[in-house]
């Protein structure tokens, strides 16, 4: 087997995603109430704010697809890849588990679950984490993960109402835990179940892409055709999961929330969107100016520290204290967003001088 082409097209949709996630934090947070009531903001909303989210989810394990693509080929030992994406899975979730502290100590704490709370890096970390235990045996064998993946990208997504009409009864410490994988109140904002489906599907996808590209080996991933093929197909899903999401709360009651049925409809229009985006950066990866195309890998690349940086500044004291929390206009946030866009992408810079400099001292 030969050595796998660099695959640009998941770094630049990475960088897109994480340029989407500062203007929608930003969004969220500044925009005052009367300019929520905008035609603009209803826009930026659901076609912007929605795609973040998802997108990160489907591109690690997109990523993970590609280590374990090239472990194969390399004949690395399986429990040495394991180990090593494990350990990438820990730092993630630490991570989260800082900035909860970071948020209590500076933003103040509304006691344990402040410190406990289970968000976006948590489930990202520990998706991860299931997939690379599916990394067992002498070598790395792609098929074996990928049927890991496969039970992983259904099970969660169909058991998810049941699961969290139980989860939300139950109380005292076990929740703590708990909240980390089902919907406990008061820890849990980004659970495993459903969302360790979406990495699962990424994986999944990026498995598909790998297949189409041994000939091909382009740097986009994948042949344009099947990008594009998988760009419409995506937009498709989102339009039919949307139209049946809405179906069933209208047929059944609302509100949608994690206990209802209708969020089986929602997790899957959802990853979808991070389906699309994966799809619009593989596109247009090849394509980009070299300079352009560095920039976005930079943010990409370093997307956990743009995170860290930026959300403070959306959500914690800096932005009551500085009176942005609902408090600007559309065009005011635009130019804010655009703003803290470009600061977080300083950051994410700053992880790339560390790295550079950290292995060649």
């Amino acid at each position: 087997m030969t050595k796998p082409a660099r695959v640009q097209g998941i770094d630049v949709a990475r960088g897109i995603a994480s340029m989407l996630m500062v203007q929608g934090h930003a969004f969220d947070a500044w925009t005052s109430p009367e300019a929520r009531e905008t035609t603009w903001y209803a826009i930026e909303r659901v076609f912007l704010q929605t795609l973040a989210l998802p997108a990160f989810l489907v591109l690690a394990g997109a990523s993970l697809a590609l280590r374990v693509e090239a472990a194969a080929v390399k004949g690395e030992r399986a429990a040495d890849v394991r180990r090593a994406v494990l350990s990438r899975a820990l730092q993630i979730v630490v991570v989260g588990y800082a900035l909860n502290a970071f948020s209590a100590i500076v933003d103040g704490s509304e006691g344990i679950v402040t410190w406990l709370r289970a968000d976006v890096l948590h489930v990202i970390g520990l998706s991860l984490a299931s997939l690379a235990l599916a990394i067992r045996g002498e070598r790395v064998r792609a098929e074996v993960v990928t049927r890991v993946a496969i039970g992983i990208a259904i099970v969660p997504i169909v058991i998810c109402p049941w699961v969290t009409r139980w989860s939300r009864t139950v109380e005292g410490p076990i929740g703590w835990v708990l909240g980390l994988f089902a919907d406990v109140p008061g820890i849990t904002r980004m659970p495993w179940i459903p969302l360790a489906s979406w990495a699962a599907i990424g994986f999944l996808v990026a498995r598909a892409m790998i297949v189409r590209n041994r000939d091909v080996r382009s740097a986009a991933g994948a042949p344009t055709s099947f990008v594009i093929a998988m760009g419409v197909t995506a937009s498709v899903v989102i339009v039919a999961g949307t139209w049946a999401q809405h179906a069933l709360v209208d047929a059944l009651g609302g509100p949608l929330d994690r206990a209802h049925v209708a969020v089986i409809a929602n997790a899957v229009q959802l990853v979808a969107r991070g389906i699309l985006v994966l799809a619009v950066g593989a596109l247009i990866a090849p394509r980009l100016p070299e300079r352009v195309r560095w920039a976005v890998v930079v943010m990409g690349q370093g997307s956990l520290w743009a995170y860290a940086f930026h959300v403070p500044l959306c959500y914690g004291r800096f932005a009551e204290v500085s009176r942005l929390r609902e408090g600007l206009s559309i065009g005011a946030c635009a130019l804010a967003a655009t703003l803290l866009v470009i600061a977080s992408w300083g950051a994410a810079g700053l992880k790339r001088i560390k790295d550079r400099r950290w292995a060649n001292s």
